[in-house]
């Protein structure tokens, strides 16, 4: 039996590993994209398509760069 450490748990099973490993990539990015759009002035909404921002042009452009950092 192969057992593989990450982040504090042991696992066992490949697929939990993977939806572990998926589940705090999701959370890291959407915590990126919120934090963009905070320090840039443009509002976040999560839906279920996705994430919708709102904001004027300058406001875009400024999220854009920071996001892209």
């Amino acid at each position: 039996m192969i057992k593989m450490k990450y982040k504090g748990r042991t696992f066992t099973n490949g697929r939990s590993l993977a939806n572990a490993m998926t589940r705090d990539f999701n959370n890291e990015i959407e915590r990126k994209v919120r934090q963009a759009a905070t320090s840039s002035g443009v509002r976040v909404r999560k839906t279920h398509k996705g994430f919708e921002l709102e904001g004027d042009a300058n406001s875009m452009t400024r999220f854009n760069n920071r996001l892209g950092r």
